[in-house]
């Protein structure tokens, strides 16, 4: 099993904020302590893209005296790689109070590497073992594989397709994942920014729940 940093899973400080009732309290999400680097991770870029999209002259401003934003060392040559200061340029020329195409794909494929990443972490963490066949880890599994489809629903080709075809369809709360979805979106489409983060705390419970 893998070891949490964390005294609880309940420290991670990821939410639902409500809006029915204006009293109402956050509730806390639960979340498996395999998923904590990865929430982490998120946390940590979904606040820079913010800043960045939100004080872009501050970063110009910032990176100025250098060349580049960043250098990356190699270990299989001596070379760097340089990232260029170009993209300032563009989240700047973006704006922030309109459409943000920029933004928008940037986000959607870091949930697109979020998502296989956690999949893959699912299905080799031993607590999860047993509930590979269940609705709401079936349900990761294909959206994992529609992020590595361009974020797109795809079923396969041949007797692979066949295969997945016939477990069809996946429910999980009020999503249906059917044939029907073939090459249609997933992130910022049939999934909203926040759902990923239920599924987690869903897929966290039923491990809870079926914990001897």
């Amino acid at each position: 099993m893998a070891n949490s940093r964390h005294a609880s899973p309940l420290a991670l400080g990821i939410t639902i904020f409500t809006t029915l009732m204006s009293d109402t309290a956050d509730t806390p999400l639960q979340m498996h302590p395999s998923f904590d680097g990865l929430l982490d991770s998120f946390r940590n870029v979904i606040a820079s893209l913010t800043w960045l999209k939100a004080s872009s002259g501050q970063a110009q401003s910032f990176f100025s005296p250098y060349p580049y934003v960043i250098e990356l060392s190699c270990t299989v040559s001596e070379q760097l790689i340089k990232i260029n200061k170009s993209i300032l340029t563009l989240i700047q020329n973006e704006g922030f109070n309109q459409e943000t195409p920029l933004f928008s794909k940037t986000l959607t494929d870091f949930y697109r590497i979020l998502t296989i990443a956690v999949k893959d972490i699912v299905w080799e963490e031993t607590d999860f073992k047993n509930l590979l066949q269940t609705d709401p880890l079936q349900f990761l599994r294909h959206i994992r594989n529609a992020c590595a489809h361009q974020n797109k629903f795809f079923f396969g080709h041949g007797r692979e397709r066949e295969n997945t075809l016939k477990k069809l369809p996946v429910t999980w709360r009020s999503k249906v994942i059917d044939v029907s979805l073939e090459n249609s979106p997933l992130f910022m489409s049939f999934m909203g920014p926040g759902d990923l983060f239920l599924l987690l705390s869903d897929i966290s419970n039923l491990v809870k729940k079926h914990r001897p």
